[in-house]
């Protein structure tokens, strides 16, 4: 951790949230390739909440048409990992979810996620020479930084919020107000919480995405996901953050203007959204 101020703040935090039981149980799972359906469903089912959660979402247009009425039948239509990272995912995220003392809207920010998650996985679909099953994960948790900053220290981020309904850009007004960001934060919790290295590093740089040193391609991938989705999906705050596209990141990926636009055609069109969001 570099970033004096953010040593400050982190220590402000009264207890820090452990990492629910089934995300600790999912994640060691992930390596294991012979790990049986049966278990995650076993796992995924100790939470009712979670449960609802992962059907709701594989439930959503984007994986398809075919009712799903089981969490065995989830991993059927959308894949086994899939659901893997689906689960710990929302697990992690619904840890944040206290609405006496958010000053962002909690379910805003949560479905701006799960809509990253969702648009990196189709543009990892989209890349010839992308092979990175947990994208959608590190698509979901870019942001926890966010809902960090908004539990713990909501009067701060509401000076952050005021300052961007100004206009003052959101990262911009996170380091005037902190003196850092939701994206060190957020990074610094994932590695509290020793999540997997492409997870830290696309929270870290998504924002800045040629700062990164490893997983470019995962970091491109979701900063240009979090760019589609603030723009013609939902954004993540009630003000326009005022995002920029790193154009870099479109040569890394091997992605043309054209490329570009036949994908935000697709986003915009809402049908791979339909019945994706949660209601507050």
């Amino acid at each position: 951790m570099k970033n004096d101020s953010l040593k400050v703040f982190v220590k402000k935090i009264p207890a820090l949230p452990t990492l629910p039981v089934i995300a600790q149980e999912i994640l060691m799972l992930i390596d294991d390739d012979l790990v049986s359906a049966n278990k995650l469903e076993h796992i995924i089912e100790k939470d009712p909440a979670i449960s609802l959660r992962i059907l709701s979402l594989a439930n959503s247009a984007f994986w398809g048409i075919a009712p799903v009425r089981t969490l065995g039948d989830a991993v059927f239509r959308i894949g086994f990992n899939n659901v893997r990272y689906l689960a710990v995912g929302v697990s992690l995220m619904t840890l944040f979810d206290n609405k006496k003392h958010m000053k962002a809207d909690y379910h805003k920010i949560f479905n701006h996620s799960v809509a990253v998650g969702f648009i990196a996985k189709l543009l990892s679909m989209n890349i010839q020479s992308m092979v990175s099953e947990e994208i959608l994960i590190d698509g979901m948790l870019h942001d926890i930084g966010i809902l960090v900053l908004n539990r713990y220290f909501p009067d701060s981020y509401a000076k952050v919020l005021d300052l961007a309904a100004k206009g003052k850009p959101l990262i911009e007004a996170e380091k005037t107000v902190l003196d850092f960001t939701h994206a060190e934060i957020g990074s610094w919790l994932a590695e509290e919480w020793k999540l997997p290295r492409t997870i830290i590093d696309t929270t870290l740089h998504h924002h800045e995405p040629s700062l990164a040193e490893r997983n470019l391609l995962q970091v491109a991938v979701v900063h240009l996901a979090d760019f589609l989705t603030t723009k013609s999906v939902l954004r993540a705050t009630a003000q326009d953050p005022q995002y920029s596209l790193d154009p870099a990141c479109m040569d890394l990926l091997g992605m043309s203007a054209n490329d570009l636009k036949r994908i935000e055609s697709q986003i915009k069109s809402g049908e791979l959204f339909s019945g994706l969001f949660v209601q507050g």
